[in-house]
């Protein structure tokens, strides 16, 4: 489906989500992402959401037991069974990450994911997302992962920028550049 096709629906989502219950919009976003987790985590939910061999009206009443165990609002639980309904329900990761960057979006906030060669203490994680939020002019949700394979410093993706202040990164532009001036 891809993010494009996925945008349709969590526009509508979001749409219906403020004019009903808008103080519930991340709350909805990890709904969706339970759910997007429990088809990745579960092979045989996936298979029976996607494949047409099982029967059309039996899939509501299986995906509404997932969703109680899951404990998924009402708000959520109608928009799931539209995506069933329009047979989306392999594109729910999609949707669900859509629709967390809209509410992002609409919250005025970016996500950020920072790689660090080693684990960073909180003042240092602070300090690193201030600066990406001055740099971005919004406020900034930060996700840190330790990359062991850096040598040093750190990656920082921010949407689809990536900024690499990595020792790996320096050493990889200063081999291009070594490459260029010997021609």
């Amino acid at each position: 489906m891809g993010r494009f096709r996925a945008f349709p629906y969590a526009k509508a989502l979001l749409a219906v989500v403020k004019k009903e219950e808008p103080q519930r919009a991340e709350e909805i976003a990890d709904e969706l992402d339970a759910v997007a987790d429990a088809l990745d985590a579960v092979p045989e939910f996936h298979r029976v959401m996607v494949t047409p061999m099982i029967e059309a009206d039996r899939k509501p009443q299986i995906l509404d037991s997932v969703l109680d165990s899951i404990g998924v609002s009402q708000l959520t639980r109608r928009f799931l069974h539209v995506v069933q309904g329009h047979y989306r329900m392999e594109h729910m990761r999609d949707i669900a990450t859509t629709y967390r960057e809209l509410v992002d979006r609409d919250l005025g906030r970016v996500r950020a994911l920072v790689e660090t060669a080693g684990e960073l203490g909180e003042g240092d994680k602070s300090r690193l997302v201030q600066a990406i939020s001055a740099f971005e002019g919004s406020t900034v949700v930060a996700e840190f992962v330790a990359n062991r394979e850096l040598l040093g410093g750190f990656k920082v993706q921010v949407v689809s920028r990536v900024f690499d202040g990595s020792l790996d990164g320096e050493l990889d532009r200063l081999s291009r550049q070594i490459e260029i001036e010997q021609g």
